[in-house]
């Protein structure tokens, strides 16, 4: 992989143009991604609720795993879906965890998210964003009581 200031810079202007034509398709479309996430865990619960916020033209699903009897994608049980971060696309089924599902929920909100989302999607930045959602994960439960009183 190329990862020379040329190649970086080319990536980034394709991903400009692609920002630009989107902001002018912010027409209601249906859902392009469901997310699983743990609404158990109050600092989640949190940062969907300013996702939820942002996404006026309904472009996601939001499922609670949480709860009893949960929807989850082929393949993956509830457990899996609480420990980490998920989201499937619906086009394609695939389903995506951590930073890249962070990834996708960008891609499906309004500028200025879809253009993060598509840097985002650059693999040495998905890696960094991985890396840095592994140590909240870490840390996750300690945030939560810290912050937002859980237990």
């Amino acid at each position: 992989m190329d990862f020379s200031a040329t190649a970086i810079e080319l990536h980034y202007t394709q991903v400009m143009q692609t920002v630009n034509n989107q902001a002018k398709d912010d027409d209601a479309k249906g859902p392009e991604v469901v997310v699983y996430f743990d609404g158990s865990c109050p600092m989640c619960s949190k940062e969907i609720q300013y996702y939820r916020g942002l996404d006026k033209h309904a472009r996601i699903l939001w499922e609670d795993v949480a709860g009893e009897n949960p929807s989850c994608p082929i393949g993956y049980d509830q457990a899996t879906l609480m420990a980490r971060f998920h989201v499937k696309e619906v086009a394609s089924g695939q389903v995506f965890d951590g930073a890249a599902g962070f990834a996708r929920v960008w891609l499906a909100l309004p500028a200025p998210w879809r253009g993060l989302g598509k840097i985002a999607t650059f693999k040495p930045v998905t890696w960094v964003m991985e890396m840095g959602y592994r140590l909240t994960l870490k840390v996750r439960p300690l945030i939560a009581h810290r912050f937002f009183g859980a237990r």
